[in-house]
């Protein structure tokens, strides 16, 4: 029982663009994969003329209902929005190489609160080099014009969101065959991020972040692989005197395995440093990444990850360390509809500052495959947030309902 997993994915993309709390990511760093040939399922792609580019353009348009637009501990400001996304994606490729790209855009409108209106938009490119059979280099490039809700933050709930851009090139270089006894990875990125209004309290979030490390994977068994890690983080605040630019670091050894008994995942437990230029203390301590995944049946899969990682200060404390977990099973009833349940539990503690949240959220999503061409979407999305800060405690309630329009 097959679904088209990327009508799906291309509608999930869009609803995050809206910026609803906690949206989730993974939190293992994956490790490199050469891109996989499409197989043919999905939305169709047009070559574009005689060139090797194929492209895949798709639309979406999501109506829905928001309990607590700016997320207050009481008085909320609820409101219908719509959520208007347009994008596509770019494939090319020979013998030894593979370009992808991909563009988004996406409007998000309030009925009854037209001050936080936004619109976004997305860029993202890598390039692929296959030297040999076991020498591989990937270029990559994404760029984002984005904005922080009204009340995601600790800078106090202004006239308009926070808008602004990230710019983040990126080299990886792996050498090893997937089935070698023996791989490395090495990488780099350098993101600037930039705020573009309300400079009186976003310039001292303005900085630039070095990302480095390296990885080597031993296998002890077909499918199974030992794992050790090492990351370097460079935080710079552009703000002079700002006292939170310094360096993190992490330290890891895991396992990672595939398909084995329907399962597959990545475990890492390590450590974590964080040390400030400014004479603020460092912290060191325990870190983990974990992301397992199990498949009971083919049309069946279930999703759960951990991590705990430090987060950057919007106003409150030197940094956040935050510890979430959570869950996704996602169902394939039957060719045409899909469900997903997700549940997360997180725990941030700031460091340097007396408070701690503890953030909840649970959801259920249905996608309907009404054509090839068409997939109808519903999704609800609870979310809450207990604060032993008084005031900073809020319920949210998302409803959401949406088409997403492929060739």
């Amino acid at each position: 029982m097959k679904t088209n997993k990327k009508s799906i994915a291309l509608a999930v993309a869009a609803i995050a663009a809206c910026g609803a709390a906690m949206a989730q990511t993974s939190p293992v760093r994956p490790s490199y994969t050469y891109p996989a040939t499409p197989q043919g399922e999905g939305p169709a792609a047009v070559q574009l003329g005689g060139s090797p580019l194929y492209a895949t353009p798709w639309v979406y348009a999501g109506f829905g209902n928001d309990s607590n637009v700016l997320f207050t501990d009481g008085n909320e400001l609820d409101s219908a929005y719509q959520i208007y996304s347009a994008g596509v994606s770019l494939d090319a490729r020979d013998a030894n190489s593979v370009f992808m790209m991909s563009l988004l855009g996406s409007h998000g409108r309030y009925n009854d609160s037209e001050a936080d209106n936004y619109t976004d938009s997305s860029a993202r490119a890598s390039y692929d080099l296959a030297f040999t059979s076991r020498s591989f280099l990937r270029a990559s490039w994404d760029y984002m014009r984005g904005h922080d809700p009204r009340g995601t933050t600790d800078r106090g709930i202004g006239d308009r969101p926070d808008k602004y851009f990230v710019s983040t090139p990126g080299l990886m270089y792996s050498y090893g065959a997937p089935t070698a006894p023996g791989r490395m990875e090495f990488w780099a990125s350098r993101a600037v991020k930039r705020y573009l209004n309300n400079r009186d309290v976003t310039e001292g979030s303005d900085r630039n972040t070095k990302d480095y490390g390296g990885a080597f994977y031993w296998r002890v068994m077909p499918k199974t692989q030992l794992l050790v890690e090492a990351r370097g983080t460079d935080l710079r605040y552009q703000m002079e005197d700002s006292p939170l630019s310094g360096r993190e670091a992490r330290y890891y050894a895991g396992v990672t395995w595939d398909a084995t008994a329907s399962t597959s995942g990545t475990i890492k437990v390590g450590r974590l440093e964080k040390r400030f230029r400014s004479d603020l203390p460092a912290f060191k301590g325990g870190s983990w990444e974990a992301m397992v995944s199990w498949l009971p049946r083919s049309y069946s899969r279930l999703d759960i990850y951990s991590s705990r990682q430090p987060i950057e200060s919007t106003g409150f404390g030197n940094f956040i360390l935050s510890d979430a977990s959570g869950i996704i099973w996602t169902h394939g009833w039957t060719s045409f509809l899909t469900t997903e349940a997700n549940a997360r539990i997180q725990k941030d503690k700031y460091k340097g500052f007396d408070r701690k949240d503890d953030i909840t959220g649970f959801g259920l999503k249905a996608n309907y495959k009404f054509r090839r061409w068409m997939t109808l979407g519903a999704e609800y999305q609870h979310y809450e947030r207990d604060s032993d800060l008084q005031g900073y405690d809020y319920d949210k309630n998302l409803w959401l309902i949406s088409a997403t329009f492929t060739m």
